[in-house]
């Protein structure tokens, strides 16, 4: 039996093993079906729970949001499953809902609760569960990031205005440049420096082209840590309780090898990156740049900044076009006539005053609030900021309050009572003697130097401008209104901006005055002499333009102003001085320039007096008593035609004597006069004119018993009419010019060399001149050589080179007697002209433009083009023997050149000639005009088989060239070239194919000159 069982069961074994695998599975079946409304009830309670915990994580999202956090992308993904999985249980729950009502009253459906069932079930335990787990493990459901800052987005306000696209290419190179790290942008206040920065660090953005990019506003007072700070957040780098040199050596860290850029807007003085900050400047600041606004240069220059634009106002056109967007439609209203017009111009193309102007009259369409404006703009009170302006005006008086020192805030505000234009020699003689500059016993060539660099540095604080010519300064309207306020304010100067009733006839105030700046037509002191004029305090009195005057100074004049020591009346119309004049014992320069004044002995009891210039007066000698002026430092007598005697024993008297000007006096010269200059040790400045017809320079002045060392102070030199001298210099005396800064000689008709070539004994000699800066050679018919034999010469500090009427003299000769001038002909220079005859080049740095007239060498020297390689604007007029202008390599090096013009030049077949070895592919960056006239025999551009692309060519001039069949050869790109104009005809470039425009042009011109036959 038990065998029998035994075997039964084993039979039997696999089929209830088969019997277990099976009931597993029902009994799960049965499980879903048993529990059916089980999983319903705690899936509905599950997706309750999961609802509560997404409504949390939303909270602490929204939460994040407002905090400008970052919601990290596993939340952002936990967030999209849970919308999923509700979105599934919900339509399960609303399934088993209708199923309820579908079979109520009836037998269920087994096999749709079953699977019914079993999804609840799954879907609690395979996706609610895990997903209320997740959310365990997504705290903080975000993180902490810099927001993009608002100056980087889009600006709708920015205008690009064409005098500043050079500036915007120039810094926008800069910024792509790899070898470039600081970048400068600088100008006087309220150009819209920062937001000009702003726009460069938005296309910055825009392209990509650093990982960061930083905007600081350093301004006059400058918080290390809140510099650090800003710089810190941006990056993302937290700082704690470090110090601040904790704080730069983190900084450090951060940005070292790095590509960010960091803008460092409205900086006053030198910062110290590295160390005090912590911004790499060595081998570790890789990619990192520096971008910064100023309105000093001096500030980007001793920080080692080289790359530095800077920033002009703007022209009128462009003024208009900000002031009529800033102000709208307001200035269509009629009434307001041209009150627009004229506000805008009287706001000078400075944006800050044009904005500020237009934000105050835009909803103003009543004309008596635009003439309130305009009379604000046009006669602002010197006691206080116009109302309209008060803050701007304040934030360029800031320029002012952080000048360095008292030298250059005294020299900006007597500058601001000089006229635009103004000499720095002319400003010199209002200063030299008011205590402006610091030290003691300076010499006149000592103070000039100092006044250079006051006016160089008020340049560069971008509060003086550059006058129209070389040694002239200018002041922004805007600027000098600043000035003449704080003058007032603070110094107590009085000028016709202060009211009559108010300020000049307050006796208090005036008794305080210590400087008057008038015009001639003023009739203010008339008003208020004798009884209201008293200025106990006065040291400064200037009267302009008294030509048309009627005012008479009184004898008793002068008594009410003892502490003068500056008196300067242009063109007073009296022939002698008041008595009163010698009441004036401080006085110290007297300048009476264009005046009608005959008789000066009265002016030999002023003692003290260091300056006296008569320029343009009529006096007719200078007496015996000017003996007396033994201080005298710089005497001025230029241009006194009726001036014949100086008195014996005079100007041996004036032993202090530094500066002595006698330009254009016809003087009856006596030996012994002539030879009391050799007694004037401290001459160092002398203008003589004399008329020579007995050779007196030569054998006087010139003589050998004066040491050579007689010379060695000489800065200025003009020989005029000097008939009868063969030379300049004695070969002794030109290795003591050390300090020779002007050389002016003309119509002298028998020189022949510069330096006398009999005393010379070496076999080459060697001539430098370090300090001569100007100079100028005109109607000299035999000079042909600086000097006979082999020599050399230097130039170092030459700016201004002109040559006029010099026959013999061939500036580009190679011979070895030439000039030797060939090699400082380049941009450097500020003003270069030869011009002989017809023939003339002329060369303006001011305007980066050359021009070349009449040349009758051909070809042009390649050389000549090649130094003046910053030049913009070349025009080519009147060279007949030219037969191409330039080489393509030469071209190519005349990178910033935006206009060519040749006209008249009659043997010119192609502007480039055909260059062996030469780079196929040439580039005109940024030529923008082309205009050739009036030459016959011009073909084409080039016939050579070049590449040219002319990048930038918006504007082509095509007139009377009549052979002109196609503009070039070989491939030519004009991608901003739509029309040209063709002898005075506006044509389209089709295709924007201009060769292919040019060569039907000329067929029609043929044919229809053939049919005139």
């Amino acid at each position: 039996m038990v065998d029998v069982a035994g075997n039964v069961g084993g039979a039997v074994s696999p089929v209830l093993q088969l019997a277990e695998w099976l009931a597993a599975p029902i009994c799960r079946q049965f499980k879903y079906l048993y529990n059916y409304t089980t999983n319903f009830k705690n899936l509905e309670m599950e997706v309750g729970k999961l609802k509560n915990t997404r409504d949390e994580v939303e909270r602490k999202i929204i939460a994040a949001e407002r905090n400008v956090e970052v919601i990290k992308q596993n939340v952002k993904d936990w967030q999209k499953n849970v919308e999923e999985t509700i979105t599934k249980a919900e339509q399960l729950i609303q399934e088993k809902e209708n199923n309820s009502r579908c079979f109520k009253g009836l037998s269920p459906n087994f096999i749709i609760h079953y699977k019914q069932s079993r999804k609840a079930f799954k879907l609690k335990r395979d996706g609610i569960d895990p997903l209320l787990q997740q959310e365990r493990e997504l705290s903080p459901v975000s993180y902490q990031t810099n927001p993009p800052e608002i100056w980087l987005r889009p600006s709708e306000n920015y205008l690009a205005f064409e005098s500043r696209n050079s500036t915007v290419k120039n810094v926008w190179d800069a910024l792509n440049d790899g070898n470039v790290f600081m970048i400068g942008v600088y100008g006087m206040g309220g150009l819209g420096k920062t937001t000009f920065v702003e726009e460069l660090g938005r296309k910055a953005e825009k392209d990509k082209l650093f990982e960061d990019i930083v905007f600081v506003e350093v301004s006059e007072s400058p918080d290390v840590k809140k510099i650090q700070t800003t710089i810190a957040n941006k990056l993302g780098l937290k700082f704690e309780n470090e110090n601040e040199r904790e704080m730069a050596n983190k900084m450090y860290s951060r940005m070292k090898d790095k590509n960010i850029l960091l803008i460092l807007d409205n900086i006053w003085e030198p910062l110290e990156f590295e160390k005090t900050i912590g911004i790499p400047c060595g081998v570790d600041r890789r990619r990192n740049k520096l971008l910064f606004t100023t309105r000093n240069l001096d500030v980007l220059e001793r920080m080692g900044s080289t790359n530095n634009f800077q920033m002009g106002i703007l022209n009128e056109e462009e003024a208009w076009t900000l002031f009529t967007k800033m102000i709208g439609n307001i200035i269509q209203t009629r009434e307001l006539h041209s009150l627009p017009n004229d506000i805008c111009k009287e706001c000078k193309g400075l944006p800050i005053v044009i904005c500020t102007i237009a934000k105050a009259l835009k909803n103003k369409s009543r004309p008596y609030d635009w003439n309130y404006a305009l009379q604000e703009l046009r006669a602002p009170s010197p006691t206080k900021f116009t109302r309209f302006l008060e803050e701007d005006y304040t934030k360029i008086a800031l320029s002012y309050k952080y000048l360095r020192d008292d030298e250059l805030k005294k020299t900006f505000l007597i500058s601001s009572l000089m006229e635009n234009n103004t000499s720095i020699s002319n400003l010199f003689r209002h200063v030299v003697c008011l205590d402006v500059f610091d030290g003691v016993n300076l010499t006149m060539e000592e103070a000039r130097d100092r006044l250079d660099k006051l006016v160089c540095d008020l340049k560069d604080a971008c509060l003086l401008l550059d006058g129209f010519k070389s040694g002239q300064f200018a002041m922004h309207d805007v600027v000098r209104v600043v000035a003449m306020t704080i003058a007032y304010v603070d110094h107590h100067v009085f000028t016709t901006r202060n009211d009559v009733e108010r300020d000049w006839k307050n006796k208090d105030k005036l008794k305080k005055c210590t400087k008057i700046s008038l015009p001639g037509n003023s009739t203010i002191i008339s008003q208020l002499w004798p009884n209201d004029f008293d200025c106990p305090n006065l040291e400064y009195f200037h009267m302009t333009y008294m030509w048309n005057s009627s005012f008479k100074i009184p004898e008793d004049f002068f008594t009410v102003m003892p502490k003068l020591r500056v008196l300067n009346f242009v063109g007073l119309q009296q022939s002698s001085l008041p008595s009163s004049i010698h009441c004036l014992t401080n006085l110290q320069t007297l300048c009476l320039d264009y005046s009608q004044l005959e008789s000066v002995p009265i002016i030999g009891k002023l003692k003290k007096l260091k300056v006296l210039s008569l320029k343009y007066s009529n006096i007719k000698d200078f007496p015996t008593e000017m003996g007396q002026l033994t201080q005298l430092k710089l005497l001025d007598l230029s241009y006194c035609f009726y001036l014949r005697v100086i008195a014996p024993n005079v100007m041996s008297k004036l032993s202090q004597l530094e500066e002595l000007y006698l330009k254009e006096c016809l003087i009856w010269w006596k030996i012994e006069v002539l030879e009391e200059l050799k007694l004037l040790f401290n001459l160092s400045s002398l203008e003589l004119d004399i008329k020579d017809e007995k050779n007196i320079i030569s054998r006087k002045i010139w003589d050998n018993q004066l040491p050579s060392s007689s010379f060695q102070n000489l800065k200025e030199l003009i020989l005029q009419r000097c008939a009868m001298i063969k030379f300049v210099f004695p070969y002794t005396i030109t290795k003591n010019l050390q300090q020779l800064q002007y050389l002016e000689i003309k119509d002298c008709i028998d020189l022949e060399e510069i330096v006398a070539t009999e005393e010379i004994t070496e076999a080459a000699a060697s001539f430098v001149f370090p300090q001569v800066t100007v100079i100028k050679l005109g109607n000299l018919p035999e000079l042909a050589t600086f000097c006979r034999g082999i020599h050399t010469s230097e130039w170092p500090k030459l700016k201004q080179l002109e040559v006029r009427d010099c026959d013999k003299f061939k500036l580009f000769n190679s011979e070895l007697n030439s000039l030797c001038l060939d090699q400082k002909i380049n941009h450097d220079l500020e003003i270069f002209e030869v011009n002989d005859g017809w023939e003339q080049i002329s060369w303006w740095s001011q305007y980066k433009k050359l021009e070349i007239s009449y040349y009758e060498s051909a070809p042009i020297p390649l050389w000549l083009l090649q130094r003046f390689e910053n030049l913009t604007c070349l025009s080519v007029y009147g060279c007949h023997e030219l037969v191409n202008l330039t080489t393509p390599s030469t071209a190519r090096s005349l990178v910033q050149l935006r206009e060519l013009k040749i006209s008249y030049c009659k043997m010119l077949m192609e502007i480039l000639e055909i260059e062996e070895d030469a780079t196929t592919e040439i580039i005109f960056e940024n030529l923008n005009k082309l205009s050739f006239e009036w030459m016959e025999n011009l073909t084409c551009f080039c016939s050579g088989n070049y590449t040219f692309n002319f990048r930038s060519l918006e504007e082509l001039n095509i007139a009377e060239c009549p052979n002109m069949k196609t503009f070039c050869r070989g491939i030519l790109s004009t991608p901003k070239l739509q029309k040209i104009s063709y002898e005075e005809m506006e044509v389209e470039n089709e295709g924007n194919d201009l060769n292919k425009t040019i060569q039907e042009l000329y067929k029609k011109e043929k044919q229809v000159s053939s049919f005139g036959k």
